[in-house]
């Protein structure tokens, strides 16, 4: 498939890393290793609706709870870094094709 914003790529599969930020909320989560076709031409990254869904999942509980934080917060703000272990091409494939 064409990529959707350059037109001139052929998306990839492959993995991607993201970061996370909520607008009230102070802390930032990265997620590696998402399964995700990439263009190689201008890295538009284009995950499958499954994935983005359990993507949010994890992160907006973690960001919703940094609203709670406010500015009374001890300690600064923190970084969650969530990690996806690598996927063998097969499995890599067929997560991106769900």
């Amino acid at each position: 498939m064409k990529c959707l914003k350059c037109f001139a790529g052929e998306l990839q599969v492959g993995t991607t890393s993201l970061t996370y930020n909520r607008e009230g909320s102070p802390i930032q989560v990265t997620v590696d290793g998402i399964p995700a076709e990439i263009c190689p031409v201008c890295g538009e990254v284009y995950l499958s609706e499954v994935i983005a869904q359990q993507i949010f999942n994890m992160v907006n509980p973690i960001l919703e709870a940094g609203r709670d934080m406010g500015d009374t917060a001890i300690l600064p703000a923190p970084t969650v870094d969530i990690h996806f272990p690598p996927l063998a091409p097969a499995q890599l494939k067929q997560a991106v094709a769900v």
